[in-house]
């Protein structure tokens, strides 16, 4: 079975993952990211998420494999846990 790319809003409880959207790629779960974190960034509100990397949302682990975030000038920062 293929690994996916969970997207859990900080902002979301861990409890919910297996509501989280999977992606097939980490470079579609960035886009995904990106286009709500820029949409939010527009009302002044500041978003994270984390990337959890696993072959079902069952599978999802409290930890996550990447942390995501938008840097001060707008760009996309991905930082490795």
């Amino acid at each position: 079975m293929k690994r996916q790319y969970f997207l859990v809003f900080a902002s979301d409880p861990i409890t919910d993952v297996t509501d989280a959207d999977g992606y097939d790629s980490k470079a579609a779960a960035c886009r995904a990211f990106r286009f709500t974190a820029e949409e939010l960034a527009e009302y002044g509100q500041q978003v994270e998420a984390s990337l959890h990397i696993a072959k079902t949302a069952a599978d999802v682990v409290e930890y996550p494999d990447y942390v995501l975030s938008l840097g001060p000038r707008g760009g996309l920062v991905c930082d490795r846990c």
